[in-house]
């Protein structure tokens, strides 16, 4: 079948990573050399309201690895991760679409950074950045899984944080905010509205006597929930082409989200095909026709694979390739929960939709 021939070139790296130029604790070389430890090809600096790895020459191939620079916008809320842009903007947390305007005024695209992130009296003072201004226009996507703030709001008390941390430090961050893919569902139903998944990472340093530990360190969240590009060529030795080819990437949602510290989540595939020749991936938009057909792959047979139509679930399947006929148009997107031996499937693949308005 022709739909198995399709070999896009993947790779894997990690976005929303801040740096000691702004407040995390490794440098950008540290925090490539650990991206580089955990297998990744490419990571993405988002230090906040700086552009100064940019401005310091660290974007671009450094010792095999892809570094890219963006910025994260904002200061108190509706914090704006952006891509693609070289001069310094000045966010604005009551306007965030002036923020926005900014951005796309340098032909760069951007991010909704956590938007359902909640408060939790036992960590940041209480403090906490969602977004609240939905009536924006003009922003590419939003983040649907952020690991960092979802582990935050799953304990009460930093006695309970820190016993889970030495336990089972992923137990916490388990699943993407329900409430945010709701949000994405409804959005996607009007524009095409790409999602993305980070770890907000800082490799914060703690120190409580004797016991001095990194909560979180690059490392272990390199290792959590990654970005997977899908390129239709390989990635350019070039820096100036390869970032051209990420950033393409990442702005029209040709990738998904994988979980991999469950289980490597390279390989997966969701393509929609009408007849031999007209095809789409994700990110696409594909006109209706009665003919199409979904085609999706779980790196797994431990998958569990749900398609889903405008935020509903019209397919689930123990499969490690579905085929799927599209009877109505709609936003179709996938989800693949991995399948452990003991205890309930638990979110693994988050994809980016295929249109078909």
């Amino acid at each position: 079948m022709g739909w198995l021939k399709m070999n896009k070139y993947e790779y894997v790296g990690h976005l929303h990573i801040h740096s000691s130029l702004s407040d995390g604790s490794g440098s950008i070389r540290e925090i490539a050399r650990a991206g580089r430890e955990a297998g990744l090809d490419f990571i993405a600096v988002t230090d906040h309201n700086t552009l100064a790895g940019k401005e310091t020459g660290f974007e671009g191939w450094q010792d095999g690895i892809l570094v890219l620079v963006g910025v994260e916008l904002g200061y108190k809320k509706n914090h704006y991760i952006a891509f693609g842009v070289d001069k310094p903007i000045s966010a604005d947390d009551s306007d965030p679409q002036k923020t926005i305007d900014a951005v796309n005024a340098q032909g760069g695209f951007g991010y909704l950074a956590h938007p359902g992130e909640k408060p939790n009296p036992a960590f940041l003072g209480g403090s906490f950045y969602a977004w609240d201004s939905w009536d924006v226009e003009g922003f590419t996507g939003l983040e649907i899984w952020n690991f960092s703030s979802i582990w935050r709001e799953a304990y009460r008390n930093k006695l309970a944080a820190l016993f889970w941390y030495f336990v089972d430090r992923h137990r916490g961050a388990r699943y993407p905010e329900p409430e945010t893919l709701k949000k994405w569902d409804l959005l996607a139903a009007k524009r095409p509205v790409v999602a993305f998944g980070g770890t907000d990472a800082h490799a914060f340093p703690v120190n409580l006597g004797i016991l001095k530990f990194s909560l979180f360190a690059y490392n272990f969240l390199f290792r959590t929930v990654n970005t997977h590009l899908l390129l239709d060529e390989e990635l350019s030795r070039q820096s100036g082409r390869a970032l051209e080819q990420v950033l393409e990437t990442l702005r029209r949602g040709r990738f998904f989200i994988g979980s991999d510290h469950l289980s490597p989540a390279r390989g997966f595939r969701f393509d929609a095909f009408s007849g031999e020749e007209k095809s789409a991936g994700m990110g696409d938009r594909m006109p209706f026709a009665p003919n199409t057909v979904l085609h999706v792959v779980s790196p797994s047979r431990r998958g569990l694979v749900r398609i889903l139509c405008n935020g509903k679930v019209v397919c689930e399947s123990r499969q490690k390739a579905v085929a799927f006929k599209v009877l109505q148009p709609g936003v179709f997107r996938v989800e693949v929960y991995w399948r452990p031996r003991l205890g309930k499937p638990v979110p693994w693949i988050y994809s980016n939709p295929i249109y078909f308005y």
